[in-house]
């Protein structure tokens, strides 16, 4: 019936059925699995090293915080008010992290690192049956050693599992589409899979890719397939049952006041107006598309002409290549769209990419094409220039504007280095050997972010250490936080305990009120000290605690101490 689906020119025969209790099929899984536990092992080294990136971990990290403290995982807060900005899944992961590991970057990270080592297991072990298990194998290679899975696997963020789930819910269905004989299995983790993701970051969860089906089945002039085989009458139901429950017990503990900001603020809202002044042209996407798959994205160019040569029958003939690069123009266009852009929103493109990447390369390692040689050695020498502009940039574009920071010159040597061997390479025609290098070259460029590169940033966020100090003066004690013309998140969550609210101070005259018994801790520019001495009553005394550098807004903070003057400090 779907005999047209198959695609000779990436498939190796018999690819589509092998023995699941073979030794060859045993040997594949052990191959999968011990790729899946270099990935966690890649994903996780150090991964507690560096204090909470600002906004957005320290955001969520204080949120569940806070939900801890109050013994409520249904409804997200920050500082005393509703948290509506995502749904509660990631939080859910992050408390699991906490449970082992403890409430610090280890805890909350570890089980993005875990769900992107979960990433590449599924994509090998779904692509084997689509593609071979060669350009599986390379497929999860390629998505692990990119340059943008070194950073969104390592973050305490909603975005590593909603990347997991939408490419579940995604290949499931494709495999579900072409092979009849595991039809019912795949459709209904397609729709498990949008459940969860809209249990992680909401309606994208399931409208995205529900529009990337309906536009391939609707190409392929086969939209029937949704209610003919596509298993809505099963697959609707166990959709609501795994996601409506959470989003009903939100809405009632806060009398849907959570779910109308979601919907109105955080979706339509993002999507018509830029947020926290995350904005960018047209061409924001293709470029961090393009910067966030390095090394691979420089072969995109072949990648693509390669297609465009087979496109007289390609609507027919090659699904498969349809498919994800629907998936992958859909996402992309989608947020071009959008007035909100971050690089994080279009991660869920990627894999499409990887493994239209790795079709490619498995085709010119069995020479099915001939890449023309002057386009491999352009691709190279982009990567080289990347190289190169890194370490001029770091090496002396960094320190002018950061003199707090040193010289970084060696964070493009690995793309440098592996350009130039993959080259030579490439020209004795040893396929295989250069990409191993150009991934040991990614690799090393990770190594340099999280152990050469990433201290002497961290040594410039003040916000862990003046926690510190408040807790070593405090100890059991209770005392009050305030904040007047700065505050980042990750000062609430490392100065703050459990659920403690900090109050913004709007002009300084509101200092006394927020005066008490216990000891203030303020957090201010350190140039506006005179003025806060200047507006603490008479009654009260104040103390310089610490005065540190702070990247984010390029200035000295300080941490001070008002206190009743009878106490003794």
């Amino acid at each position: 019936m779907l005999s047209d689906l198959y695609e000779a020119s990436v498939t190796p025969p018999g690819a589509d059925h092998v023995p699941r209790n073979s030794a060859a099929s045993r040997f594949f899984g052990l191959k999968a699995f011990t790729i899946f536990l270099l990935a966690l092992l890649f994903f996780g080294c150090g991964i507690g090293n560096t204090s909470l990136w600002n906004i957005d971990e320290p955001i969520y990290a204080q949120s569940l915080k806070d939900q801890i403290a109050q013994h409520n995982l249904v409804v997200p807060t920050f500082n005393a008010r509703l948290m509506p900005d995502k749904p509660a899944l990631n939080y859910w992961l992050m408390w699991t992290g906490v449970k082992v590991l403890g409430l610090n970057s280890w805890g909350l990270r570890m089980g993005s690192a875990v769900v992107g080592a979960l990433l590449i297991l599924y994509l090998i072990m779904a692509l084997r049956r689509l593609y071979g298990e060669n350009i599986a194998l390379i497929g999860g290679l390629l998505t692990a050693t990119a340059l943008h899975s070194t950073v969104i696997f390592r973050g305490a963020t909603p975005d590593p599992l909603l990347i997991l789930t939408v490419t579940i819910a995604l290949l499931s269905y494709l495999r579900g589409y072409l092979f009849p004989d595991i039809r019912s299995r795949e459709l209904l983790i397609t729709y498990a899979a949008m459940a969860f993701a809209t249990l992680d970051k909401g309606p994208i969860g399931f409208l995205l890719p529900g529009l990337i089906i309906v536009l391939f089945l609707l190409l392929r002039r086969e939209l029937s397939f949704l209610w003919r085989e596509g298993r809505l009458d099963w697959g609707i139901p166990l959709f609501l049952l795994i996601m409506l429950p959470w989003y009903l017990a939100v809405g009632v503990e806060t009398h849907w006041a959570w779910d109308r900001a979601f919907i109105f603020k955080q979706n339509i809202g993002r999507f018509d107006d830029s947020m926290q002044g995350h904005r960018g042209p047209w061409v924001y996407y293709p470029i961090s598309t393009f910067l966030g798959m390095l090394p691979w994205s420089i072969f995109l160019p072949q990648v693509f002409r390669d297609i465009w040569l087979s496109r007289q029958h390609f609507l027919r003939s090659q699904p498969k290549t349809l498919f994800l690069l629907i998936w992958a123009t859909a996402w992309i266009g989608f947020f071009t769209l959008s007035a909100t852009k971050l690089p994080n929103y279009v991660w869920e493109a990627y894999p499409p990419l990887f493994i239209l990447l790795a079709a490619y390369f498995e085709k010119v390692r069995t020479a099915a094409t001939q890449p023309a040689r002057w386009g491999m050695a352009a691709s190279l020498g982009v990567l080289f220039l990347i190289g190169l502009a890194l370490s001029v940039f770091a090496a002396w574009v960094v320190p002018l504007r950061e003199p707090q920071l040193p010289g970084m010159v060696e964070i493009g040597i690995p793309y440098m280095l592996a350009a130039a061997v993959a080259l030579v390479l490439l020209r004795r025609q040893r396929w295989p050997q250069a990409g191993v290098t150009l991934a040991g070259g990614s690799v090393a460029l990770a190594a340099l972010l999280v152990f050469v590169i990433t201290p002497p940033i961290n040594a410039v966020k003040p916000a862990r250490a003046m926690g510190q100090r408040i807790a070593a003066l405090q100890g059991p004690q209770p005392y009050r936080l305030a904040s007047w013309q700065w505050f980042q998140p990750n000062f609430l969550f490392y100065a703050g305990r459990g659920n403690m609210p900090i109050r913004h101070l709007q002009a300084l005259t509101e200092l006394s009120a927020v005066l008490g018994p216990e000891p203030l801790y303020l957090v201010c520019p350190a140039s506006d000290i005179p003025a806060v001495r200047a507006a603490v009553p008479a009654a009260y005394q104040q103390q310089t605690i610490m005065i540190r550098y702070e990247i984010y807004n390029h200035t000295d903070i300080a941490l001070l101490r008002i206190s009743a003057r009878q106490e003794t400090s």
